[in-house]
């Protein structure tokens, strides 16, 4: 695989994210997702830094507006590492801007972290 078909199959990934996202599909997200991910940011003052589990909770239990969007905005992959920055906008009335890291493992593309910042 060359590096357009892996840029292409890394985007593929942030966009199963972003529709798991859009329909608050737990079961997308976990496929798309490294079973030892990690998740950290700050939600306004607050600092979290743990697996992705309370943000897939938090997804489960609480419908959010239906104003979400997202724009992949970078994307670089070198050998079997790949990094993505995606803008989101409308999530629960606010605005985040995620760092993801991935990794090619046992044949495909999964996230191992998001850094997130929220505007």
């Amino acid at each position: 695989m060359n590096r357009t078909h892996k840029a292409a199959a890394v985007a593929d990934v942030i966009r199963v994210y972003i529709k798991g996202t859009q329909e608050r599909d737990v079961t997308v997200l976990r496929q798309v997702f490294h079973e030892n991910a990690v998740m950290s940011g700050f939600l306004g003052p607050n600092k979290l830094v743990g697996s992705p589990e309370p943000f897939f909770a938090h997804l489960e239990a609480n419908p959010h507006n239906g104003d979400y969007t997202a724009e992949i905005t970078h994307l670089d992959v070198v050998g079997r590492t790949a990094r993505a920055v995606l803008v989101e906008d409308g999530l629960y009335g606010m605005a985040f801007v995620n760092d993801f890291h991935l990794l090619f493992d046992d044949g495909r593309w999964l996230i191992t972290s998001k850094l997130f910042h929220h505007d």
